[in-house]
Formats: structure tokens, sequence, C-alpha cells
């Protein structure tokens, strides 16, 4: 059944109301989308019935919102057309995902002398972890700029893409130009050269169909807010092999595997971390 406008607007209750003295119209949906009474609702209800810590208990509360917690990311796998649900990472948004990319995958793998190419009209979260990571490791970085239609010079882009570049990050969709980009291109471009690619999701998943198999993009992020969820959440789709040859970004929690006085091992990783000897256990929570 298709909602008639007037209908879809009630499911909005922020739209009921006046300011300025005038109907409220909310065009910002770019920045973050309004979110429905369906999406507060099912908040409400978490907190008022299911509420505990995901993967941490084994009482009634914690299963069912472990159950419903890993629902939700096979519904994204679903969404995005993941290989696997383990190819879906929960962060705190679009640039959450890209700085973890940076400083896990880009930490481990730029070094001086290497490129990272991304392009002219990047957010500045998919801008400023790149600049930091080149100029920490002594890397290139490269733009790639607009032809006079205001599209990108993919020519321009064979050039900068080199046997030196590592990593190529660009928006799906443009929040300066909204331009939708050729990432399946550039990724091809990339990997002909032995380089990976990231996509900035954050304004092409609200709008348009994602299929990161068909993309062939490595990683990919986008968040929740934009297309009318939860303010805080955020998605990082990433190749499994990628992600399980990636170091932690962040330590504790539910990401142990084991942990001893003076070293601990990581949940699914044969690695672990050597600690120095004034480590406590505390400092590992």
């Amino acid at each position: 059944m298709v909602k008639s406008l007037n209908e879809i607007q009630k499911d909005f209750p922020i739209l009921n109301q006046q300011v300025n003295d005038e109907q409220l119209v909310y065009l910002d949906n770019a920045a973050t989308a309004q979110r429905p009474t369906q999406v507060t609702t099912a908040l409400t209800e978490f907190y008022q019935t299911d509420n505990a810590n995901v993967h941490r208990g084994v009482h009634t509360l914690a299963e069912r919102a472990t159950a419903d917690y890993e629902a939700a990311r096979r519904k994204l796998q679903k969404f995005i057309n993941a290989k696997e649900p383990e190819e879906v990472i929960f962060t705190k948004g679009t640039t959450d995902g890209l700085n973890l990319v940076a400083s896990t995958y880009g930490q481990q793998n730029v070094k001086a002398g290497d490129e990272i190419v991304i392009s002219i009209t990047e957010h500045h979260s998919n801008l400023i972890p790149w600049q930091q990571l080149a100029l920490e490791k002594g890397a290139t970085l490269k733009y790639i700029h607009l032809t006079d239609d205001g599209e990108l010079d993919l020519d321009e882009a064979a050039k900068l893409i080199t046997d030196k570049t590592k990593i190529v990050a660009v928006a799906h969709a443009s929040n300066v130009m909204g331009t939708i980009n050729p990432i399946k291109q550039l990724a091809k471009l990339a990997h002909e050269h032995g380089a990976i690619f990231v996509g900035d999701g954050a304004q092409s998943v609200p709008h348009i169909a994602v299929d990161v198999q068909d993309l062939d993009v490595d990683f990919y992020a986008f968040s929740g807010h934009k297309m009318m969820g939860p303010t805080g959440i955020g998605i990082l789709y990433g190749k499994r092999a990628l992600l399980e040859a990636m170091k932690p970004y962040q330590y504790g929690g539910e990401m142990i595997g084991f942990v001893h006085q003076f070293e601990s091992t990581w949940l699914n990783c044969h690695t672990s971390l050597k600690l120095g000897r004034k480590t406590s256990l505390g400092q590992l929570a």
C-alpha cells in the first residue's frame, strides 16, 4: 500500500510544529534525516523491554538484545549485498568508519613514497584521515579533479592511480555536487594497480541501491542518521580477508580472546599484543 504525502507526514511528529510562525518544512536531509514514529517507537520499546549488553550475558534480556543486534547485521548484509554478515561492522558513523580504515589498514600498509588518491570534492571525513595519514607516513596525497561538466575526470584518474598507489578513497555521491561518482570504474582502476578502494556512502545509501559486491569496493562506510535511523550508529563494510588482516582499532570488551597479565589475544585472531609490564588488566577493560 502506497501512502499519501499527508500520511507520510504524520509519521514524522517533529513536522507538526510552527517555526517563525510558519509550518515547519525540513529540507536539511543531506545533513541528517528526521526519524519517523516507527523508529522512535522501536527505540523506546527496546529500552523499556529488552535493554541489556549484547554478547555479554546469558540471561533472557541479553539473549533477546543479542538476537536483535545480529538480526540487524544480517538485514544490513542483505541491504548492501555483502557476501556474509561478518563483513558488516557497526561503527559510530561514516566518519568513524573512514577513520577506522585509515587507522588500521592505512597504518599497516602505507609507507613513505606511497600514494593515496582521493577526489577534490571529498567531504572532510573522507579527506582529513587520508591527509593526516599521508603526512605521518611521508606518502603523497593526490586529487582527482573535475571536468568542465562537474564530473570526476576519469582520464586524470587513470594517470594519477599508479603502482605506487595504496588507497583510492572517493565518495559514491558527492555532498558538494550531488554527483553520483563512477566508483565501480575507480575500484577497477585501483585493483589493476594493486591498491584498495574505499567508498564514502553517506549520501548514496539513503537514496540509491548499493551492491558492494557488484561495485567491488574493499571498504564502504555510511551512517544511520542520514537514512532516518538513530544518531550515533554507522556501518563499515569490509571484505573479510582485509578485515581479518587488520590490527584492532580499539581494545577491550568483546574483541578479547584471552587476557593474561602481560599478553592478550583477540577474538578470531591468531596474533597477540605484547604489553609493557606497567600495563594492568584494568587498562584493557
